[in-house]
């Protein structure tokens, strides 16, 4: 059995919508007695009416002719055609590899000696090296057996204050059975206090 207190309730409820479904139904019917002249009144003399405001329009959509593109950059510079070319260096040299058959790193993408070899950590068990690329000013890390360079040249043995990479070179001479290795060394450069 329901208390009162949840009739008087559920009540409100329902006298709350019939209230608000009415004052929906009031608005239009207000409007159109306003609009309506009273029977037998006599017509108002013509003014000049004010300009009518523009009927309301549909959502505004943007139009993007005759805009500047809010993505591109505002300035050209050098740089945006220096980071085209080097794009295209670099597809150049994945197609090469591609054709090769192997994958292709940033690290085979330059020539040994436009790496800084920048410091080296670890222990005698295992170190590793630490080298800057001195185009893209991008730092990378060696372990041995790492591949640098565009000629597969192998990181073999890292120092404690060098780092020696090997590479395969192929004798032209035809009756030469074996390649010959050519060693590099990237010294590590110690950087002296006050100088810039």
């Amino acid at each position: 059995m329901m208390k009162r207190r949840d009739i008087a309730v559920s009540l409100c409820g329902v006298l709350m919508l019939v209230i608000a479904g009415s004052m929906a139904t009031l608005e239009p019917w207000a409007a159109e007695t306003k609009a309506a002249p009273p029977v037998g009144a006599a017509k108002p003399v013509a003014k000049s009416a004010p300009p009518a405001a523009p009927p309301p329009s549909s959502p505004t959509v943007y139009q993007p002719a005759g805009k500047p593109d809010p993505f591109h950059p505002f300035i050209e510079t050098d740089l945006a055609l220096q980071k085209k070319l080097e794009a295209d260096l670099k597809k150049q040299a994945t197609a090469k590899a591609a054709a090769k058959g192997r994958p292709i790193s940033p690290l085979q993408q330059s020539e040994i000696g436009q790496f800084r070899l920048v410091g080296i950590a670890g222990d005698e068990k295992r170190r590793t090296a630490v080298v800057e690329d001195g185009t893209v000013k991008k730092f990378y890390t060696l372990f041995v057996g790492t591949v640098i360079g565009p000629n597969e040249g192998r990181v073999v043995e890292i120092l404690p204050d060098r780092v020696i990479v090997e590479e395969r070179v192929v004798d032209p001479n035809p009756k030469a059975k074996k390649a010959q290795a050519r060693r590099m060394t990237m010294m590590l450069h110690k950087e002296e206090e006050g100088k810039p």
